[in-house]
């Protein structure tokens, strides 16, 4: 749809014909009280406001502010206008209760920061810089650009785990099947016949046995050990054992590790350019990383920052996190004065690296994966088969 004024005016028209509605559905946080409604409508309020709001919705959202914020278009029209553009019933609440604020006197970012759970830190810290330098537009159209590519990586990321973690999930619902009803019914045929079985037939058979009396202390034990680790990684120590591990791992290490890289320096490159302080950008990249050990070192960065090192400086002092790559450039944009635009360059080479580094991840999985596949599947043939032919050897 274009958004010229003659559109945006009768999106408003509609807004204002269902301005009693909407009060009545709850949609603006903080004015209404939907402890008034029925209670099947506010178990639906609950699971709205609870739906996620991923980075392809708000990339969304801040490319179509940008556009008509360029346009001359108030914030307040603005978003008054997205309300109805978005599709997910909680975006829509959010955007209208952020309108409401700015309504009444709020700025955009003020607005923003009444929901950490759908803006970062980062996010609102671009406006508010955005705000301040009279360039909020622009900086909406970086914040865009910024969330499709993370969008991006993310889908990367995930096609890659994806697949093994699906094949492995399959195989082992598949064995469960196999180990649980099949082999106890063969089992009824082999105790009848005379044969004598073979070892890999008899230990198949025990494992059958093991799971299909005792699959409540299987399942126990697997939540049991669930739990374990739910506990261990949201502690410091076992957060950072585990941080470690995940960049550290054999195959997906080196692609989580890029992934982060990108982030990071795409971060740090649209917050420069939002005219956002160095130490201020540290602190915000810091909390987004998404790494206790990014994070630790980022703030060590702003520290030296703050003291009057150089970024690139302090970086090289960790190159099992930042490599000399990202380093050498930030001296070069340190140097010449454009942090911003050097930033964008090294997020785009890392982003290429993560495409190499999913082609080669998938290319190497295939074979493992369908190797792993076709040794359970023999196991079990000739476990199965095994016997049946010994028995067809004496008829």
């Amino acid at each position: 749809m274009e958004l010229n004024d003659k559109t945006i005016d009768q999106l408003l028209a509609q807004l204002n014909a269902k301005e009693e509605k909407v009060k009545d559905e709850g949609i603006i946080y903080g004015v209404y009280d939907g402890n008034k409604q029925p209670f099947w409508v506010r178990f639906n309020d609950f699971l709205v406001d609870r739906s996620k709001i991923n980075m392809e919705e708000k990339s969304y959202f801040f490319h179509l502010m940008a556009v008509m914020l360029d346009a001359g278009i108030p914030i307040l029209k603005t978003l008054q206008v997205l309300t109805n553009k978005v599709d997910n019933p909680h975006f829509r609440r959010v955007i209208n209760t952020m309108a409401h604020d700015v309504e009444h006197g709020k700025k955009l970012s003020d607005a923003m920061s009444k929901f950490p759970d759908v803006f970062s830190e980062a996010e609102i810290g671009v406006v508010k810089s955005g705000e301040s330098i009279g360039n909020l537009n622009q900086v909406m159209f970086k914040l865009a650009e910024q969330l499709e590519s993370l969008y991006g990586l993310y889908l990367k990321v995930r096609s890659a785990m994806i697949y093994p973690l699906t094949v492995i999930i399959a195989l082992a619902a598949a064995m469960w099947i196999v180990l649980t009803f099949v082999i106890p019914t063969m089992r009824e045929f082999f105790d009848e016949s005379d044969v004598a079985l073979p070892w890999l037939t008899v230990a198949v058979l025990a494992v059958s046995d093991f799971v299909s009396s005792f699959w409540w202390l299987i399942l126990l034990i697997g939540l049991l050990l669930f739990a374990v680790w739910s506990f261990y990684v949201n502690t410091k120590f076992g957060r950072m054992r585990w941080d470690r591990f995940k960049i550290n791992m054999p195959i997906f290490g080196d692609l989580i590790k890029k992934a982060i890289l990108s982030r990071i320096i795409r971060m740090l490159g649209v917050l420069s350019l939002a005219g956002l302080p160095i130490n201020k950008t540290l602190d915000v990249i810091a909390d987004s990383s998404g790494n206790v050990l990014y994070r630790m070192k980022l703030r060590d960065a702003k520290d030296a920052v703050e003291r009057g090192e150089k970024l690139s400086a302090s970086l090289e002092q960790a190159p099992f996190l930042f490599p000399e790559t990202v380093t050498q450039m930030l001296q070069v944009g340190e140097q010449t004065a454009s942090v911003a635009k050097t930033a964008e360059k090294v997020a785009d080479h890392y982003e290429m690296e993560v495409d190499h580094a999913v082609k080669n991840m998938t290319t190497i999985l295939e074979p493992v994966v369908i190797v792993i596949v076709g040794l359970a599947v023999a196991v079990i043939a000739m476990a199965i088969l095994g016997p049946i032919f010994a028995l067809s050897d004496l008829v």
